[in-house]
């Protein structure tokens, strides 16, 4: 019985060694805990809405402000900074940020705070490049982090991938974010990861495209 036990304990070990070296920029997310959190009422986990910050602060005033007691009420569950290294879990996932709601209450806009999950890659305000869209951009470690974040966030709590959105899709009325986001190259580093996990551990852990 005791053997039996150890290799199960074993087993479990390696798995989630395999698990993490599949998902290495997970390793290096540390917790920077947000001031504004709000229960969620009951409401079931369906959706992953991704932002892009449009700051014109710097990354560590960026995220020290959505950290704080903001009297926007603002907070986020994953941060992602534009360097290696940086990434922040500041809201649990069992509790609601004030990412995406709807506090100007504006005519057809829900409110997605208390369904979903929310993920904020830094970025700077298209004023600091004087209008210029073309230079709004995301970093390769921005897209690897976020399609790990994204994998392992709809892997365990068995969100479709249809429910990954951006904060302009579910209120075009104010926001566009995340401005120049590549989508399809996001999409396609999802699929290889979904992929690579699948082989590794067996279909159960790939996500739907």
């Amino acid at each position: 019985m005791a053997g039996a036990f150890a290799i199960g304990l074993a087993k479990q070990a390696e798995t989630v060694a395999l698990y993490a070296q599949a998902l290495p920029n997970l390793l290096h997310m540390k917790v920077k805990p947000a001031k504004n959190v709000y229960s969620r009422g009951g409401t079931s986990i369906d959706e992953v809405v991704l932002h892009g910050t449009e700051s014109r602060r710097s990354q560590v005033e960026s995220a020290d402000y959505i950290a704080s007691a903001n009297d926007a009420g603002t907070s986020i569950h994953y941060w992602i900074g534009r360097d290696f290294g940086i990434l922040y879990a500041m809201v649990p996932e069992e509790k609601a940020a004030g990412h995406a709601g709807n506090p100007d209450k504006v005519p057809g806009v829900e409110d997605h705070n208390y369904r979903s999950i929310g993920i904020e890659m830094y970025q700077l305000d298209v004023a600091m490049f004087k209008g210029d869209t073309s230079k709004l951009d995301f970093t390769d470690w921005q897209y690897d982090s976020v399609a790990m974040l994204v994998y392992d966030i709809c892997h365990r709590l068995k969100i479709s991938r249809d429910m990954v959105v951006g904060h302009g899709q579910i209120n075009s009325v104010q926001r566009a974010d995340p401005k120049n986001f590549d989508w399809d190259r996001f999409n396609r580093k999802v699929d290889d990861v979904s992929r690579m996990m699948a082989i590794r551990f067996g279909p159960d852990y790939a996500v739907n495209s």
